[in-house]
């Protein structure tokens, strides 16, 4: 049995493994607070202006995204508003409504771990930089995690009601990646086969869990009927979502290898060695757990590109399992104290000074803040409906979304129109914006030099001759901007070598920026 001192000892431990938690909390928003919106976030918020400025997801936009992956960031967008610190306030509450969620899954062993595990969780995504701020994948693994705190706690206070916070949560997951749904019923599955331990019925859990993933289903499923595009989103989800799906692919081999990052990697051997002797944790719960963690590794190797954030599910658990094991394992006596203590600490101490000192060093792609300039120039309200973007994620919705310009078309990415692969989806959508884009010319085009899957270049057009020409025949270039050839840049980590152009319609009437080489004024 622990003695008084070493109770004390440890309480102290876990006080001041707390503080250095909370410390680390706070670097990470002192860091991070002032991340511009960038990559998918960007696309996000234009998505929904341009939905609030008529047009409809699916039908006007063609997207490959899940329909709740709009109804979450529409929800969020309302309560925290559109703006760049706006966002970073949101990223902020969902990395502590995940740490949260952990705590309450660790309460009847060890607070430390759920706290320790939420975390460092948001240490490894604040490492992933600016880019992936409130990435589809962090939401999901956020609403799994809540679904577990519902369903441990319906268990552990035996109420079946709680259920209905599980099926919700579960069930708005898999409205943004489906392959949320085995998990669910896995997890039903095992609590199903604890209650029939516990001569208690299945059915009242069970139907609290359908009400809660009904309830989910209906939500996504007006927000379709609302604008009228579930016949367009299933087509989407027929034809689009599987051909994406087989672009850049990623061996298993290479995705296995960049699955684990290196803090996980310092602390897994101490859980493992600890994990034997932890009879505490010798219940359903602990497999819950680990079904989380294989979960995690399916999810990031279906989907096959080895995104950082595709690994957040895997991620998330593995830390949350580690930190249980080494938290369970100050409560016991010698060497087993010892490793549980060594873990912890080294976690932390790695962890933090690896990763914190590597965010400091990240800086955002700002350069399109020059576009935005450009078209300010111009004008905005010239511009209304009379620009086309043709870029991906580079900045050039970043633009058009703070100056709240609506485009002519809702075409959002040009993965599409410009995919080097050959496949009736890429003639399909090629048809359907060529028939905008000839019927309704926009007066300016932003064509950026962002290639999904190749080196960034303007020869991306070439892969669709039409567009090319046309572009050529009835557009001159008028004014060009190639950042990686300026001097002095910041050190970053993403590619450097953004770049833009502007294309003026022949005949259209627009006055060009005034620092640019060509100065007309024109009239609509």
């Amino acid at each position: 049995m622990p003695t008084a001192s070493t109770r004390s000892s440890m309480d102290i431990f876990r006080f001041t493994m707390a503080a250095l938690l909370a410390s680390v909390a706070i670097a990470i928003v002192a860091l991070t607070w002032r991340w511009p919106l960038v990559w998918d976030a960007q696309v996000f918020h234009y998505i929904h202006f341009l939905i609030d400025n008529g047009f409809a997801p699916y039908r006007d936009i063609p997207d490959i995204n899940m329909p709740g992956v709009y109804v979450l960031e529409g929800w969020a967008m309302q309560f925290f508003g559109g703006s760049d610190l706006a966002w970073r306030i949101y990223d902020f509450t969902l990395l502590g409504v995940l740490t949260l969620a952990m705590v309450v899954v660790t309460l009847p062993y060890d607070w430390l771990g759920g706290l320790f595990a939420g975390v460092i969780f948001a240490l490894l995504h604040a490492n992933d930089g600016p880019w992936n701020s409130v990435e589809r994948d962090e939401v999901m693994t956020v609403l799994i995690a809540i679904a577990y705190a519902f369903l441990f706690e319906s268990m552990r206070r035996r109420k079946p009601w709680l259920l209905i916070g599980f099926g919700l949560s579960m069930g708005m997951a898999a409205t943004i990646k489906p392959m949320t749904a085995p998990l669910g019923l896995a997890l039903l599955a095992l609590a199903a086969w604890k209650i029939r331990k516990r001569n208690e019925s299945v059915a009242p859990y069970l139907s609290w869990s359908i009400a809660g993933a009904v309830v989910a289903g209906g939500i996504v499923l007006s927000f379709l009927l609302r604008h009228h595009a579930l016949h367009a989103f299933i087509e989407t989800a027929r034809r689009t979502i599987p051909f994406y799906a087989s672009l850049e692919p990623s061996s298993t081999a290479t995705l296995l290898r960049f699955l684990p990052k290196k803090v996980e990697l310092v602390m897994f051997p101490f859980a493992l060695a600890v994990a034997p002797g932890n009879k505490q944790w010798n219940n359903w719960e602990r497999p819950s757990i680990l079904f989380g963690i294989a979960f995690g590794i399916a999810s990031y190797l279906a989907q096959g590109k080895g995104y950082d954030y595709h690994r957040y599910p895997f991620a998330a658990f593995l830390l949350l399992w580690m930190a249980t094991e080494l938290a369970l394992a100050l409560r016991m006596t010698g060497w087993r104290r010892c490793i549980g203590v060594a873990g912890l600490s080294a976690g932390i101490l790695f962890g933090a000074s690896l990763y914190l000192r590597h965010i400091d060093h990240l800086h955002a792609d700002t350069d399109f803040v020059s576009l935005e300039n450009d078209l300010t120039s111009i004008g905005a309200s010239r511009l209304q409906r009379q620009i086309q973007c043709m870029d991906l994620v580079q900045g050039c919705y970043t633009a058009l979304y703070h100056l709240k310009i609506v485009q002519s078309t809702g075409m959002m990415g040009d993965v599409l129109l410009f995919a080097s692969e050959k496949s009736s989806v890429v003639d399909y959508y090629r048809d359907q914006y060529w028939k905008q884009l000839t019927s309704n010319p926009p007066a300016v085009i932003v064509l950026t030099n962002e290639w999904f899957g190749q080196r960034s270049s303007f020869d991306k057009i070439n892969q669709w001759p039409s567009f090319a020409g046309y572009l050529r025949d009835n557009y001159q270039l008028v004014i060009a901007r190639n950042f990686a050839e300026q001097p002095g840049r910041l050190h970053r980590t993403q590619s450097t070598d953004h770049a833009y152009r502007i294309y003026l319609r022949k005949g259209a009437a627009l006055p060009l920026p005034a620092n640019s080489e060509e100065r007309h004024e024109f009239r609509f």
